[in-house]
């Protein structure tokens, strides 16, 4: 067992024994606090620039990647939690190959952007509309992200009438759908001893504290209520974000395709040549 896993476990079994006020409090800043927590600034250099979003305010590093002819569209590319822009790089050359503007953004809280909490999508789609302003993005827009940044993507699209397509690889349903999945996988056997109405008001108490609400971080209610193109690209051997996740999304969704994966998992599908094929094909007949 790794040491932080040690040391996550040790923190639920404090929690326990303090009581479900601290369970409460413990798990809350568990689910929101940033990477970049109390960094009040973060320095970029070029490529990178920084623009300004907000209430409340962060600044956001990101870098564009043109291909070498007009572009077909803008793609913004969104990392998974507590990672960052430059783990998909190899998405955005992808992109501009293919005739594509691609947009790399650290989200708030990550990388080289401050913030101070995690909101699952909630504050992060209020972020890229005001982003996609800044840099004056003329023309079609879309979006493609992983796990937090594919979750991220399906409900910007569902919010924001200039995205016109949404790729997501290995989202989660929801973020009350999520938690009890992520709880005792990162907190081997205490985990399991945390009621679900614990969560439940962990994940209440996230939201106070992160100044949003819980239940609007929500990609299966976003998809749902949104015709916008939307591909689902989920591995079926993921135990860190279940395919149940992104089938719960995709069930019953007017307008989401989903496409397994086999022999892939959390980690290595950002990596897997299959994937460009299928986001590739996606994006050229929605933006033809």
């Amino acid at each position: 067992m790794t040491p932080r896993r040690l040391g996550a476990l040790a923190t639920v079994a404090i929690a326990l024994l303090l009581g479900e006020v601290a369970t409460e409090r413990i798990g809350a800043h568990a689910i929101v606090d940033a990477p970049n927590l109390h960094r009040a600034d973060i320095t970029t250099a070029p490529p990178e620039r920084a623009v300004d979003v907000g209430p409340p305010r962060a600044r956001l590093a990101v870098e564009i990647v043109d291909p070498k002819r007009p572009p077909r569209a803008t793609i913004f590319v969104l990392h998974g939690i507590r990672d960052h822009k430059e783990g998909l790089r190899h998405w955005a050359e992808h992109l501009s190959e293919a005739g594509y503007r691609a947009v790399l953004v650290d989200s708030r809280g990550h990388g080289h952007s401050t913030g101070d909490w995690l909101t699952y999508g909630v504050q992060e789609c209020k972020d890229l509309s005001q982003l996609a302003d800044a840099l004056a993005v003329d023309g079609p827009i879309g979006v493609m992200g992983i796990s937090y940044g594919g979750a991220t993507a399906i409900e910007w699209a569902a919010r924001e009438p200039r995205v016109r397509a949404a790729v997501a690889v290995a989202p989660f349903a929801s973020l009350r759908d999520i938690v009890p999945v992520y709880t005792p996988r990162m907190i081997p056997v205490a985990g399991w001893l945390i009621p679900h109405f614990s969560q439940m008001r962990a994940v209440d108490a996230a939201g106070r504290l992160g100044g949003f609400d819980p239940d609007a971080a929500s990609p299966r209610a976003a998809a749902h209520a949104t015709h916008t193109p939307i591909l689902i690209i989920h591995g079926r051997d993921d135990v860190t974000v279940p395919l149940a996740q992104s089938q719960l999304i995709a069930d019953g969704a007017p307008s989401v395709s989903l496409t397994v994966l086999d022999a892939q998992d959390h980690d290595r599908i950002s990596g897997d040549p299959r994937l460009w094929p299928l986001a590739l094909d996606f994006f050229a007949r929605v933006f033809t």
